[in-house]
């Protein structure tokens, strides 16, 4: 006989709760207790308990206090941002099998970062530190990977340019927490407000907001970090630029590339302004008006689509101005905590319940994935023992 959810010890409920954050299933989960630690817990009995915590740590974010009362840092550099992924999930009480929520019960998750960094010394005279567009984005095989597009045939003449590479060092991070729901973006916003609140984000001299072109990351800009200076990731500017250029040349594709390395440059340099103008011109040499509407399948779509994006955030693309400041102008952190995330929670086989289990792991993944040891820190403080009842989510809001 295995244990049920009121039987499992503290101590093998915070051994359980960390392996629920990393393995893939839970019922990987309970082969591994089984082997490592010679318990027997059930995958359901594991996943009753994930469900609780998660909703306990669901919870607890809704105060703006830290509840491990630590006193927070004041950052020297605060950088927010966020972005969304993608989970699974099924209508709960369905019984055997799956049954979907939604439209092949894909959901969106929203995802945040917040890390505290510190300036590098190259940004302390205020002179921009790297004018010179970065090797990396100079490089046919990588940019092609960012835009997820075959890599054009150079004939060779496209080196790595290896020696005397170029490289744009921000400021170097600190500590990173992160929050992830699938809740609304404005009740998401609330949420990042009060992560920021507790690490004295808006107390930080220098505050930074980055962002991809979706909406619902303005609008929590907007209305929660308007104080922080709006940043555009500069790697999805570079998807929208390189297939534009390709676009214009699809004959050639030494002619693309050039112009996408001309292209690239003048946002490098902030001078969006005269990309927008050149595709413009293009776009109208061709018998289309940037406010026309254009079918997903015309070739000309990419040149379209580059423009709308450029104007759209073309306020956010000063990027000489941030690199004085020493702000970074990517989010590949928050691209590599998405990833983190998704490794837990998204793929074909995994059916998470809506909303409530969906929840929870990510409340209980992202906890694991902060810097600050929230999630150890939560357990250890967590009351329980064999048989008591479990705090519920109804008695902490009490």
């Amino acid at each position: 006989m295995g244990l049920s959810s009121r039987e499992v010890t503290p101590q093998l409920t915070h051994a359980l709760i960390h392996l629920v954050a990393e393995v893939r299933s839970f019922k990987r989960a309970e082969t591994t207790v089984h082997t490592v630690l010679g318990q027997t817990v059930s995958a359901s009995t594991i996943r009753r308990l994930a469900n609780e915590v998660g909703q306990e740590i669901a919870s607890q974010e809704q105060c703006v206090q830290r509840a491990d009362l630590k006193q927070a840092v004041v950052p020297e550099v605060a950088i927010a941002s966020c972005d969304g992924g993608r989970i699974r999930t099924r209508k709960p009480g369905g019984g055997r099998g799956v049954r979907l929520s939604g439209e092949n019960g894909w959901r969106e998750t929203k995802n945040a970062s917040f890390e505290r960094m510190a300036p590098n010394a190259d940004h302390l005279s205020g002179v921009d530190p790297c004018p010179t567009l970065p090797t990396s984005f100079r490089v046919a095989r990588k940019v092609a990977n960012i835009a997820e597009k075959p890599a054009p045939n150079l004939g060779g003449s496209n080196a790595d340019e290896l020696h005397k590479r170029v490289v744009y060092k921000g400021p170097h991070r600190i500590l990173r927490t992160a929050v992830s729901s699938m809740a609304c973006s404005d009740k998401f916003g609330q949420m990042m407000k009060r992560e920021a609140l507790r690490r004295r984000f808006y107390e930080a001299s220098v505050r930074a907001f980055l962002g991809d072109g979706l909406h619902w990351n303005w609008a929590v800009w907007k209305k929660y970090f308007p104080t922080f200076v709006p940043i555009l990731d500069f790697i999805h500017a570079i998807q929208y630029v390189f297939n534009a250029a390709m676009a214009i040349h699809p004959a050639s594709d030494a002619d693309g590339w050039a112009m996408y390395v001309r292209f690239v440059t003048l946002c490098w340099q902030g001078n969006v302004e005269s990309v927008i103008e050149e595709l413009t011109a293009t776009c109208r040499d061709r018998g289309m008006a940037p406010e026309d509407r254009v079918a997903d399948d015309d070739p000309r779509k990419p040149i379209h689509d580059a423009i709308r994006y450029l104007n759209n955030n073309k306020k956010r693309m000063d990027y000489p101005a941030y690199r004085r400041q020493g702000l970074p102008v990517t989010s590949a952190p928050m691209e590599s905590l998405i990833k983190q995330i998704n490794m837990r929670v998204k793929g074909t086989e995994m059916f998470w319940e809506d909303p409530s289990g969906a929840e929870a792991i990510l409340h209980i993944r992202a906890a694991a994935l902060s810097d600050d040891g929230r999630l150890g820190e939560y357990l250890a403080r967590r009351a329980g023992c064999p048989f008591q009842r479990r705090t519920t989510q109804a008695t902490i809001a009490a």
